[in-house]
């Protein structure tokens, strides 16, 4: 059996930040940046003690880098349309948008610079982050802040709300501005599907019944990676276990043979008998909305944009496997060698703000749901964010319900090891 190889790309982010991390005190104490390249917000500001308009006045006039996955155009053109056009409107600030193919090109970039001695004038602002990637940053020290308590923004958020005090178990500690209230869930053709699975026995038997009809996306492509931790919770007796901000090393050893077997069993039953996997989330959507595959893991936003979009059938129905399916919201953060933080403040306060998440709600601009407590907010916008829920075309509340967090980043990383060694 042939594969695609997908080499780890998250593996080179943990060994540079591990080198990274070795030098960071010595590099960062001497100061040893480009102080050519360090903008008044950068060596005048400092998040612990400004107050709002102060950051308002460091950030007005600038540019603000913001590096981000830009991997789908609908969410590239709100990022340069709306939020472009907000930053200019409002504070004059201007948005450069930074594309990533994967955030650990962000992370990386940081690293590389920091090790260099830049520790001030760094080329990224602000990252769209979350999981491994901001384990990563925060135990490195490579993060900018504590910052969030002085957003505005925060104040519609529910603070007692583990998804918003925490990123995959780790505390964020005011190192992370709410962005994305985003749900992993699945999608079926229900013209073709009448009783979806609801365990992952259920799931193995569908795929036996109808072979080929289901894919997941190659790990370690986000998506991919995914649908890995929902196979640890479905087939080794939960999440519960694994909750918690530490990686449980001889609970591992336990389980992960369950998911080696697991997968093995189902790869003969997937599309094209396993002897390739979809390498991105677009082409599995393509193989799902061209009738190749009846059923797909994915992102709720994606099945509501598709469905907005006449991208996916009228007969796609979302659906959460209880207990399993994941709420795996994702944050902002500002490096700690940001050329603009003050910029980097402004932006994340725009993406967590009711605006920014009403409009990124609207599934014709991208349907990711709201990570804010829509109850805080005004009653005009309480009923704006009702009117979208209504036209949906997915039961929000009753899914998301049924979703549990996502924990230790390093149980990602070990899973993605895993799949390369055993199935790939």
């Amino acid at each position: 059996m042939s594969h695609r190889f997908h080499f780890p790309r998250r593996r080179f982010l943990w060994i540079s930040a591990g080198a990274c991390i070795a030098t960071l005190t010595s590099n960062c104490a001497s100061n040893g940046g480009n102080a050519d390249n360090a903008s008044t917000p950068a060596s005048d500001f400092d998040p612990k003690t400004a107050s709002w308009d102060e950051v308002v006045e460091a950030a007005r006039g600038t540019t603000v880098n913001w590096a981000m996955w830009s991997g789908s155009d609908n969410i590239n053109q709100y990022a340069d349309a709306w939020v472009g056009a907000k930053l200019q409107e409002e504070y004059g600030i201007t948005l450069n948008r930074v594309p990533l193919n994967d955030t650990v090109e962000a992370v990386n970039k940081v690293v590389s610079e920091v090790q260099a001695g830049l520790t001030s004038g760094g080329d990224i602002d602000l990252i769209w982050i979350n999981g491994e990637n901001f384990r990563t940053m925060k135990q490195g020290d490579l993060l900018y802040g504590p910052f969030t308590d002085v957003l505005p923004a925060m104040e519609y958020y529910d603070l007692n709300n583990p998804a918003v005090l925490n990123d995959f178990g780790l505390p964020i500690d005011g190192f992370e501005a709410p962005y994305t209230g985003s749900y992993y869930v699945m999608a079926m053709d229900s013209d073709r599907v009448s009783n979806p699975p609801q365990d992952f026995e259920e799931l193995i038997a569908w795929a036996e019944a109808n072979p080929g009809r289901f894919a997941y996306v190659a790990p370690p492509a986000f998506d991919g990676s995914r649908f890995l931790l929902t196979t640890l919770y479905g087939v080794t007796g939960g999440y519960e276990q694994y909750a918690g901000p530490e990686f449980k090393e001889t609970l591992w050893n336990e389980r992960s043979p369950l998911v080696t077997e697991y997968l093995r069993r189902l790869e003969p039953h997937l599309w094209r008998g396993g002897e390739t996997y979809p390498p991105t989330q677009t082409r599995l959507k393509e193989l799902f909305a061209n009738g190749e595959i009846w059923m797909m893991p994915a992102f709720i936003s994606g099945i509501a944009e598709g469905l907005a979009t006449g991208q996916l059938p009228a007969s796609t129905q979302a659906f959460t496997l209880p207990g399993i399916s994941l709420n795996d919201p994702s944050f902002t953060a500002i490096p700690v060698n940001a050329n603009n933080p003050a910029g980097a403040m402004i932006l994340a306060n725009i993406l967590s703000s009711p605006d920014g998440q009403l409009e990124k709600f609207k599934p014709d601009v991208w349907g990711d749901p709201p990570l804010l407590d829509v109850q805080k907010v005004a009653p005009e916008l309480q009923e704006e964010f009702a009117a979208v829920e209504s036209d949906y075309g997915i039961p929000l509340k009753d899914l998301t319900q049924n979703t549990v967090p996502v924990v230790n980043a390093e149980y990602t990383t070990r899973l993605e090891a895993l799949w390369e060694a055993e199935i790939a």
